[in-house]
């Protein structure tokens, strides 16, 4: 085959290509300018076409090809065409079978060229077997059907169709004519093949579980045989497996386009670019941008079995189609000619269903380089669905899980035109708002609850100062006061920072919002100018009041982070001295062996990290193990101080959608007041964030609900799907579309935990998950027994007989340590915990705050007697750690009964309690 190789040509290539129909049309780059490796695989399959047709002829279709192409090929190696099939079968003369056997001996020592290159491949017995002379019946039969022909012609071009312009895409280089002879296909398993994979590709760990995960559960039947022959035709898709853009978006740059183009990439003004997927699309469940669809579709299931009038008709049908025996039922009354069910869809047209949408927009630095052009998607999460926007008339029906839904991403360097990026959101909302009455072709209305941001990008979105104002302060009128930061014992040049040190300033109001402009009257320039107005006021969206303070970085990486980092660095700021810190970071080295499941992170060295902390880890540090981390080496009333961040958060924090006690806003003023007052006394620098924090209780009682419920919390986790799924830095914003719309059309109705929902049955159990969780009751979800590690798993926390897993509160209030977990009666799905509960219980602190009403205590003595409990008694999961250790280079046993110098810090994981209330 190597001298057949040699002696074609680049032109001689192409005519039996195109022959042989490997490519569609003639072959436009010349020769010259392809890569080395592809033009020697273009002439290595021509070659083996070639030797094919010296040793069985030449097919007719391919000859028919040749004459048309003029070529010289019969000529020069004396190609004949194939004989007739029936001719060769109906002749037995023996003389036929000479020629056939020494054409056979060529084509095989083709084979062995081509399938025994590598020894190390296959044993030595596969390439044996292709050495055998074939009777020419068995050539005609299996290697020359016309049949067989055709169909795999087709299949060629059906292929070659899914492509743009690699003619070699999928196609395999080594192959033989009839793949059935190989008697080693058989040697290599599935499961080799999925290491090899998962080896070869560098795959995560927890991918190929998800994938193990599925193939137990569905057991899938698997015709090789049909499978697609690349990623690209596996993964196919165009512009029709999106819904229709809108009007305005619908140009695309000049020159030859596509017949079905994807959603596309517009400029916005030579400063970025943007795709948008669409805001009615999205919560009609047709947009790419859809990310956690069928997770919401279970929600609107729930509502849809109380108040359907709360949905639009397009929604109602897809949660109709989860319910595989509905469907089944509406199909068998057709079949009997009855009427399907009908549902009254005339309170739909009297009152046209709600929603009610969280908006955010963030950057998002998808490469290392931060010198690099940035990622901003425009997300929403759903808050609240109801009849109608009118208040008066019906109340929202509030979701429980926020997932959030991407309308559209921005690709920039800068923050582009602000006009021009919301330009396609706005008019959106616009059309869909309750107060147009232009109601033509909606199904459904939406307005914007509020705005969940950064302070960087608030400021970007209403137009005013940012934090480095004299008055940028988005609550309160006041001009803040430029200070120097000294640092004692820096060589470092001195810096200035605005700060806020009036705690009772005039509140800033909505109405007046496009008064803050600097003029003859005022000297208030919070707003940059009237000449540059948000485009948020066209939506009448209240300016102040509609943009959230938003927790994570306001408080936890703002306010809290920064005191960290002061107790870590800044010698003006209360630093701790070398020894103290090393004490911390010994504590915090052994709470990284106590940190329970629901945690995904642990809280780093403070000496070293506390600069580069994440917000989970702050929050982690502020809200669970401060008391524990801290007590015995700051100072008390440093620590008092640090302890009134936790306080706050206590009164108006968490996740949870319901409203929050006046007594608690109120209370929650005046304690994040007094902690900026003595950050003034103790001579401690204010910074914006700091002073903004103490505004956080407005948004509690603006909003009705805990603050955290209004923070980024839930997109910063849902932001790394941008950084993952770039393959490369070329055109990112494209890879970004069309990874979004591959999901949205072959992702499978999958629950939150990633299972398909492939019958009637896993649909209801997953609606009683979501009731369950609801109405607080506790549901096991999972039970496994592995090595005598017993696990329970609840919807929103995991229950084991282990350390530190298997520390609870019960509703009597007593703290167990579970050490067994028995199914009574066998087989039976109710599960008691068996355990021992701490005979002392104290406060952990008495001063800012009592921590007993908040169920934290220091705990110690554990019963040796056991006792057994029902998982209808849990109320929470505890966090617990050693409280005040003399050696911290070993975790104790927390097992071990009767031991009273060995005391533990134990708090409730705040979200497993408020599910549970």
């Amino acid at each position: 085959m190597d001298n057949i190789v040699e002696l074609i040509s680049d032109y001689q290539v192409d005519e039996i290509l195109l022959a042989s129909r490997k490519f569609k049309r003639k072959r436009k780059i010349k020769a010259d300018c392809l890569t080395p490796e592809y033009r020697q695989k273009m002439k290595r399959m021509a070659a083996k076409e070639l030797t094919q047709w010296i040793s069985s002829g030449v097919p007719e279709s391919c000859m028919t090809h040749l004459s048309s192409l003029s070529s010289s090929l019969p000529e020069t190696f004396e190609l004949k065409q194939q004989a007739d099939v029936e001719v060769i079968n109906a002749s037995n003369n023996p003389l036929f079978e000479q020629p056939a056997n020494n054409h056979l001996e060529t084509k095989t020592s083709v084979v062995r060229d081509l399938e025994c290159t590598k020894e190390s491949r296959f044993p030595p017995e596969s390439c044996v077997i292709h050495q055998m002379a074939l009777p020419i019946s068995h050539l005609n039969e299996e290697s020359i059907n016309p049949s067989d022909t055709e169909s795999s012609t087709s299949d060629a071009e059906e292929n070659l169709d899914d492509t743009d312009c690699d003619e070699f895409d999928g196609t395999t280089v080594i192959g033989v004519a009839d793949s059935s002879s190989l008697g080693s296909s058989n040697l290599v398993s599935f499961k080799q093949i999925l290491r090899h994979w998962a080896a070869s590709t560098n795959q995560k760990k927890s991918h190929l579980t998800y994938l193990l995960q599925l193939l137990k559960e569905h057991k899938p039947l698997i015709d090789f045989d049909r499978l697609p022959s690349s990623g690209k035709q596996l993964m196919f898709i165009d512009g029709r497996d999106v819904p229709r853009q809108l009007e305005t978006l619908e140009h695309t740059a000049g020159g030859k386009s596509k017949k079905h183009p994807l959603p596309p990439v517009i400029d916005l003004d030579n400063s970025g670019r943007y795709c948008h997927f669409g805001l009615e699309n999205a919560l009609a469940g047709i947009s790419p941008g859809s990310y956690f669809w069928h997770a919401d579709l279970l929600q609107y299931a729930h509502v849809y079995k109380t108040i359907p009038e709360c949905l639009p008709h397009c929604i109602r049908q897809k949660v109709q189609q989860l319910d595989t025996d509905a469907a089944i039922e509406d199909a068998k009354r057709l079949l009997r000619g009855e009427n399907a069910r009908k549902v009254n869809y005339s309170q739909t047209v009297k009152n046209v269903p709600h929603f009610e949408v969280d908006f955010t927009a963030d950057g998002v630095q998808i490469f290392n380089n931060s010198d690099k052009a940035e990622c901003i998607p425009i997300c929403v999460v759903v808050h609240s669905v109801s009849e109608t926007s009118n208040r008066s008339l019906c109340e929202p029906i509030v979701l429980k899980i926020r997932s959030p839904i991407i309308i559209g991403v921005a690709h920039c360097k800068e923050k582009p035109n602000i006009n021009v990026f919301l330009a396609p959101l706005l008019q959106e909302l616009m059309r869909l708002d309750p107060n147009n009455h232009d109601v033509t072709g909606r199904q459904f209305t939406v307005s914007i609850r509020c705005v969940i941001a950064d302070w960087p990008m608030r400021s970007y979105l209403k137009r005013v100062k940012g934090h480095s104002g004299y008055w940028s302060c988005e609550r309160c009128v006041q001009a803040g006061v430029s200070r120097v930061i000294h640092s004692k014992g820096s060589k470092k040049k001195k810096k200035k920072t605005i700060q806020f040190l009036e705690l009772n300033a005039p509140p800033r109001i909505d109405e007046d919002f496009l008064s803050y402009c600097k003029s003859d009257d005022c000297p208030d320039e919070h707003i940059n100018g009237l000449h540059d107005i948000s485009p948020f006021i066209k939506l009448n969206h209240p300016m102040v009041s509609g943009f959230s303070l938003e927790p994570m970085h306001t408080f936890f990486a703002g306010c809290a982070g920064g005191r960290l980092k002061g107790i870590a660095f800044k010698q003006n700021e209360g630093k701790l001295s070398s020894l103290q810190l090393s004490q911390v970071d010994q504590r915090l080295a052994l709470f990284k062996m106590c940190k329970p499941l629901e945690f995904d992170r642990h809280v780093r060295s403070l000496s070293k990290c506390a600069n580069k902390y994440k917000h989970h880890e702050t929050r982690d540090m502020v809200m669970y193990i401060l008391i524990p981390v801290f007590s015995g080496i700051l100072q008390d009333d440093k620590l008092e101080n640090l302890l009134l961040l936790q306080y706050s958060m206590l009164l108006i924090g968490g996740f949870d959608s319901a409203p929050i006690s006046h007594d608690n806003i109120k209370k929650a003023s005046g304690v994040l007041k007094l902690y900026v007052q003595q950050l003034i006394d103790f001579g401690y620098p204010i910074r914006p964030t700091t002073h903004l924090a103490s505004h956080l209780p407005e948004d509690a009682s603006h909003y009705k609900c805990g603050v955290e419920a209004l923070s980024a919390f839930v997109f910063e986790n849902f932001y790394r799907f941008f950084r993952n799924v770039l393959a490369s830095g070329n055109l990112p914003l494209e890879q970004i579309r069309n990874r979004l719309v591959e999901r949205s059309k072959y992702l499978l109705p999958t629950s939150a935990d990633g299972m398909i929902i492939h019958s009637s049955k896993q649909f209801q159990i997953e609606l009683k998950k979501i009731e369950a969780k609801n109405s607080g009751r506790k549901i096991v979800v999972k039970f496994a027994d592995w090595q005598g590690t017993k696990k329970i798993v609840f919807p929103d926390f995991v229950l084991t007989n282990k350390y530190p897993d298997n520390i609870c509160l019960l509703k009597n209030g007593k703290i167990v340590v579970c050490q067994d977990i028995i199914e009574s009666p066998p087989k039976s799905n109710v599960f008691v915990i068996v355990g021992s509960t701490f005979k002392v219980k104290e406060n952990a602190c008495v001063r800012p705050y009592l921590s007993s009403d908040y169920n934290t205590f220091i705990v110690s003595k554990l019963d040796g007697l056991f006792g057994e409990w029902n998982l209808n008694n849990l109320l929470c999961k505890m966090y617990t750690v050693p409280y005040k250790l003399g050696d911290y280079s070993k975790l104790p046993d927390i097992t071990m009964p009767h031991v009273s110098n060995i005391k533990w810090f134990t708090t409730p994981i705040r979200h497993t309690l408020i599910s549970s209330v």
